[in-house]
């Protein structure tokens, strides 16, 4: 809880100016609500009397009630932009630190945690946060206020009715004090089966080409479904348990109003209360009881965003298992790249994903990365480019340890395009260039406003980059060109425009390291031969320099003829190493597997 709080308080205290005039808005506002009933309380016992100064004391009686009508309106308003309005900013502070932690946790973390799990975090409990330091926040506080201050206008009033009253109250909040327990029990199993849920929708929605394809929708809905009515059945019990606290809490405040107006008629009657006196006390008891009663929907509030709160907490406190940096990297032009007895073995497993690897790239060459499915090769990409984090003593970039390098700078030294691209749902052109557009360009908006659109600049890099990736015949049949929206994931192009896309997006990037899992499968012969041959001929910006230093993966002996070495991967082990003409002689893997793919050819 004290975690909580603080890392709560780390973001509030920003906005300490703010919660303290909410503050004082809450106590001028408990101030008016209480004053009210003595005031009419006051205003029943004069007019017991006659005469005019009875008229002149109720005159201003009646204009302090209508002052402190327009405080209450003024003051409860100005309380709840105090205390909303720093929730918001806090949501969206907690919003941005939350992407950028998840930016910068490593490849392990997101093995460990479903997608469904973190959007939840991201989305839900931010939510729930911000109801917790805006809604449930000023409701707290209110409570803290109004209450002290209830009952002292009540003891003011009679000090015996209070203490009548206070009876069934007390027995009716011990209920409460019981439930909360199972409450928060149940608050935080309901946001976990709602992270599930949301996992099994994304993962529903994302496959939803594969379920139509096999007619699985059937099956798909029925295990939504089970999910579904397991967190129905759970909120329905939260929902039980907040229902009955509200009548508890009214039925407790009820007894005490018939207690009061029990005991204190008899006194009435007796002429030992005044019938004002009467009228303001139970005015002050209902007010009382209505605060009482609201307290089931704070404390479900308060229960949701402190179990929130340490979900966020949790996820923003998660070490990015990252070595410390203790080398700089600065790559300018192509480097060397040296591995020196690679060895993986993945978390929770027993068995080497890749052992024992060894090789050299000079800078500029080019280095091949052959083997079947299962071998090993995207996993030593993966380590080379820092998706995980290799052994220390391992991968060297000139000379430079890249576990003692900043991740940064490694990555800043790459270009990288893997085997499943990804493409944003945007314009062809802002994925290649990874530029975000100018929100004015092509707007309907600007130009009924008579604003000129904002036009993209001409860019011969990029049509050189279009040109080297053979992808300017498909752009040309898109129906708006490089400005075709794509889609999500890149759903509106095939395979292999995705993979070539990608292609160019690392082409552009002018990279000194260029790594390429595998991005040739998706294309025809006649396209690879073209592309095989641009990656041979890259130039940083088509000027006489030297070529990037690159790694090709690849399972088409065809892709790799031209490379300076290859290494032949078996079961994670390096079973062949020389150039393509050596391996053929050699009549090893690499030989057999090239006589199919020509026999196939």
């Amino acid at each position: 809880m004290n975690a909580t709080l603080r890392f709560l308080a780390g973001y509030a205290r920003r906005n300490l100016g703010q919660y303290m005039l909410g503050l004082a808005a809450l106590l001028a506002t408990n101030y008016a609500v209480v004053r009210i009933p003595a005031l009419l309380g006051e205003a029943l016992n004069i007019l017991e009397g006659s005469g005019a100064a009875v008229l002149a004391e109720s005159r201003g009686i009646a204009i302090e009630l209508m002052v402190l009508a327009v405080v209450v309106i003024a003051v409860r308003t100005l309380s709840r932009v105090f205390f909303f309005n720093p929730g918001r900013e806090i949501e969206y502070r907690l919003g941005v630190d939350l992407f950028e932690r998840l930016l910068g946790l490593q490849r392990p973390y997101f093995n460990r945690h479903k997608v469904g799990e973190l959007i939840s975090i991201a989305s839900n409990d931010t939510t729930s946060v911000r109801l917790l330091v805006g809604f449930a926040g000023l409701q707290v506080i209110n409570v803290a206020v109004a209450i002290p201050m209830h009952l002292w206008q009540m003891a003011s009033t009679d000090l015996a009715l209070t203490a009548w009253c206070l009876g069934p109250v007390v027995i009716g909040a011990a209920y409460m004090r019981w439930t909360v327990k199972r409450f928060f029990a149940m608050i935080r199993d309901g946001m976990q089966q709602l992270a599930r849920l949301s996992d099994r929708v994304l993962e529903s929605y994302a496959g939803v080409g594969t379920i139509r394809s096999h007619a699985a929708e059937v099956a798909t809905i029925r295990r939504f479904d089970e999910r579904n009515e397991s967190y129905l059945a759970l909120q329905l019990r939260v929902s039980a348990i907040r229902a009955f606290g509200m009548p508890v809490l009214a039925f407790s405040g009820l007894i005490g109003a018939g207690v009061v107006l029990w005991a204190g008629g008899n006194r009435v009657i007796a002429k030992e209360l005044g019938i004002g006196d009467l009228a303001a006390f139970t005015a002050l008891l209902v007010s009382l009881v209505g605060i009482l009663t609201s307290l089931a929907w704070v404390l479900a509030a308060v229960g949701r965003g402190m179990i929130a709160t340490d979900r966020v907490a949790e996820l923003m406190h998660t070490p990015d298992d990252l070595p410390p940096v203790k080398s700089a990297l600065a790559v300018v032009q192509a480097p060397r790249i040296e591995i020196r007895g690679l060895s993986f073995t993945y978390e929770g497993t027993d068995t080497p994903a890749i052992e024992g690897i060894h090789a050299e790239i000079a800078p500029g060459k080019t280095l091949g990365i052959f083997g079947k499915t299962g071998s090993g090769k995207t996993t030593l990409v993966n380590l080379l480019t820092r998706v995980y984090t290799p052994p220390v003593g391992t991968v060297f970039i000139d000379g430079v340890d890249i576990v003692e390098a900043g991740l940064a700078e490694v990555r800043e030294a790459m270009a990288v395009v893997p085997q499943a691209p990804f493409l944003f749902s945007s314009r062809l052109r802002d994925n290649i260039t990874l530029q975000e557009a100018n929100p004015r360009a092509r707007s309907k908006v600007a130009a009924t406003a008579g604003v000129e659109p904002v036009r993209d600049e001409p860019d011969p890099r990029l049509d050189a980059v279009l040109a080297s990736a053979c992808l300017n015949d498909d752009i040309a049949q898109l129906a708006q060109g490089l400005d075709t929206i794509v889609g999500e994931r890149g759903v509106m192009l095939s395979g292999g425009q995705r993979q070539r896309a990608a292609l160019a997006r690392a082409i552009y990037r002018n990279r000194p390291i260029l790594v390429l899992d595998d991005v040739l499968a998706a294309v025809d012969q006649g396209t690879e031969a073209r592309l095989v041959e641009a990656i041979r001929g890259l130039r940083s910006d088509g000027a006489a320099t030297s070529a990037p230093t690159t790694i090709i993966v690849s399972h088409r002996t065809s892709v790799l003829e031209h490379v300076d070495e290859i290494i032949v991967l078996d079961h994670g082990k390096m079973v062949e190493r020389g150039t393509h003409a050596q391996l053929l002689r050699a009549g090893g893997v690499y030989a057999e597997t090239h006589r199919h793919q020509e026999g196939a050819t």
